[in-house]
């Protein structure tokens, strides 16, 4: 068998550029804020009168969302399912509309994608260019290893009879159907860069009612206009780490509730 010589410099460089991407825009994803919305420390006026059957007169309508669980705040002239600004009873203030309550990091996030168990932090407003980012990076990585493998492969003359024999042979055959299977897995990354310039969350496809009337690039909320102020908003927001953010500093209810029993409150 002739001698192997390993893939030239630049594909290897083209194959670590990858690389490095995705781990930076992995861990930009993990330790950057997603867009958390600080909340109150005390529930808010409004929503105690409400609740208690008192009436609002503040210009706006407000009723209970369909689960009756909390309340919705819609303008006079718009639609009873159209509302501006929906109450969260756990962080006890006014959420706009797309923001969601993550359960699992116990705060409201703006722009709520999803919460992504793999990375440990939710997809939301601030990083969920990073968020793309780490799975184009990675796609196009795994990309490469697949062709790296197949010439690799090829300049030991596979597919030719008796050149499949071989420890080194049976194992990079192996590892480019790894990177093949990954490659196809992490498609999943270009749906979320269409998702940014469609400005259309995972939880808006899931439950949006009013998705299939508002198309991208028409008239409505997805104008071409409303669409490039989306696009600054997502692409050049500031970034906060999470340890620094304010939700972060204020005690979860438990510890809210032990410190008045012990009298500390």
């Amino acid at each position: 068998m002739r001698r192997v010589r390993g893939l030239p410099w630049w594909y290897q460089a083209l194959i670590s550029i990858a690389v490095v991407l995705a781990l930076v825009a992995l861990w930009l994803t993990l330790l950057t804020d997603p867009g958390a919305l600080t909340p109150a420390h005390a529930p808010d006026p409004l929503a105690q009168l409400l609740d208690a059957g008192l009436p609002v007169l503040d210009g706006y309508v407000y009723q209970r969302d369909p689960r009756g669980a909390t309340w919705l705040r819609r303008t006079p002239t718009s639609k009873p399912d159209v509302w501006i600004a929906k109450y969260c009873p756990t962080c006890h203030i006014w959420r706009p509309p797309r923001s969601h309550h993550c359960g699992e990091c116990g705060v409201c996030m703006e722009h709520w994608d999803h919460h992504c168990g793999i990375v440990g932090n939710c997809i939301a407003k601030k990083n969920h260019r990073f968020f793309a980012g780490f799975l184009v990076s990675a796609q196009i990585g795994c990309l490469l290893l697949l062709g790296g493998a197949i010439w690799h492969l090829e300049l030991r003359g596979v597919p030719t009879p008796g050149r499949w024999m071989g420890t080194e042979s049976f194992i990079i055959t192996f590892l480019a159907v790894v990177y093949g299977y990954h490659g196809v897995l992490l498609l999943f990354g270009t749906m979320h860069c269409l998702s940014i310039l469609l400005d259309i969350t995972t939880k808006d496809l899931l439950t949006d009612k009013h998705l299939c009337s508002d198309p991208p690039c028409c008239p409505g909320t997805r104008s071409p206009m409303n669409l490039l102020q989306s696009w600054r908003a997502m692409c050049c927001s500031p970034i906060a780490y999470r340890p620094y953010h304010g939700w972060r500093r204020l005690p979860t209810d438990d510890a809210a509730a032990e410190m008045a029993v012990t009298g500390l409150v």
